[in-house]
């Protein structure tokens, strides 16, 4: 990461990494950061362990928030969800106005940013769509603080069916035929306490569960 010192603040926006896309990094300490990242990292380890979400979205979501639970997060509200057949038109502007309620303006921007950076390197890009047959999943995770001081991140999950794969890129800006289209979202908090309270068994359960990540400034 580009931080100031080892204990530093991140410099970077958005961090992505396989299928996932963090954003709203900058400024923040880059020791939260990692242990955001790192919870997601064992919630999504947890919750593939129990199901497909390809094939079980709303199971696969559920067992996903259980596991930033059991890393000392806090369900703070009931998920936001969008499921539509036969969908054609624009998967990010689909994703923004089922979480725009979730998220401020800025943190809004911020995503769109992150996944312009996106568009502009094919290959992360398909690493990001994590294309399996004609099914893609991808994540996207803002993360921000309360006015409490909480850490706060919004899971989101996008899940689809492509009746086409003409293209593999630039997916979100064009309009496409689409079998199924299933988002969800949902906020969770967690405070300094239980941070620090979760950090060595978090760290601890990378070092023991997770391979090398390849993660990718934006």
């Amino acid at each position: 990461m580009d931080i100031n010192s080892a204990t530093g603040l991140s410099q970077s926006n958005a961090v992505a990494v396989n299928n996932m896309l963090f954003t709203g990094l900058e400024g923040r300490a880059e020791a939260d950061n990692r242990f955001v990242r790192n919870c997601i990292y064992l919630a999504q380890i947890a919750a593939d362990s129990r199901c497909d979400s390809s094939l079980q979205p709303a199971e696969w979501f559920d067992y996903f928030a259980g596991g930033l639970w059991s890393c000392g997060w806090n369900l703070e509200q009931k998920p936001v969800v969008l499921v539509q057949e036969a969908f054609s038109g624009s998967v990010q502007e689909a994703w923004r106005r089922l979480t725009a309620p979730l998220l401020a303006r800025g943190q809004l921007e911020q995503v769109e940013a992150g996944l312009a950076a996106l568009e502009r390197d094919t290959a992360l890009l398909q690493k990001f769509t994590a294309l399996s047959g004609k099914t893609f999943t991808s994540h996207i995770v803002p993360v921000s603080k309360n006015a409490s001081g909480e850490l706060v991140v919004v899971l989101s999950h996008i899940r689809f069916f492509k009746l086409v794969l003409s293209t593999n890129y630039l997916f979100w800006q064009v309009h496409q035929p689409m079998s199924q289209l299933d988002i969800r979202a949902r906020r969770m908090v967690i405070n300094r306490r239980d941070i620090d309270k979760n950090r060595d068994v978090v760290d601890q359960a990378i070092r023991e569960s997770v391979a090398d990540l390849e993660e990718v400034e934006l």
